[in-house]
């Protein structure tokens, strides 16, 4: 192959290339191909792991979480917080029997996050407490939030007030 030739096939190479990666969002539009919700729960520091691991009974803990939309449309989400225990699994079909702590609701735009502070406060003792943090969306033909079977969790010792 002579010099010449080996630049036009370069060249056409280069615009197949860029014709594909412009031609794209025009067939695709803007169809989300996969879509997805995020839940995350931060540390106090709003870092992923310097979770408290002991508390007293009735102690704040502070927290953050974090939702991000990436479903194709806006999405209204309500998290609920649920303390339980090692008896008690965790399931992506049904949503989790522990106690219900406190809810946290944010309708967002798609491809929005959003992270804000949050105060729990465990009620009772116990050592392996699973506090479980639940993804709900709206469902506007139902009229009512169904579980997405999203969900984090984070392990606690409870122990008496000194």
């Amino acid at each position: 192959m002579r010099t010449d030739e080996k630049i036009q096939a370069a060249i056409i190479v280069v615009l197949l290339g860029y014709s594909v990666l412009t031609a794209a969002p025009i067939i695709l539009g803007d169809r989300v191909v996969e879509p997805f919700s995020e839940l995350g729960i931060l540390g106090p520091n709003m870092k992923l792991g310097d979770y408290p691991r002991e508390v007293e009974v009735g102690e704040e803990i502070s927290l953050y979480l974090y939702l991000g939309n990436h479903e194709g449309a806006p999405i209204y989400y309500r998290v609920h917080v649920k303390l339980g225990d090692r008896a008690m699994n965790v399931s992506d079909t049904e949503p989790y029997p522990g106690v219900t702590l406190s809810s946290y609701d944010r309708l967002l735009e798609n491809e929005a996050n959003y992270t804000r502070p949050i105060t729990i406060t465990v009620p009772s003792l116990g050592i392996n407490r699973r506090l479980v943090f639940e993804l709900n969306k709206y469902d506007a033909e139902r009229r009512m939030f169904v579980y997405d079977g999203i969900w984090a969790q984070l392990w606690l010792n409870v122990t008496e007030t000194r």
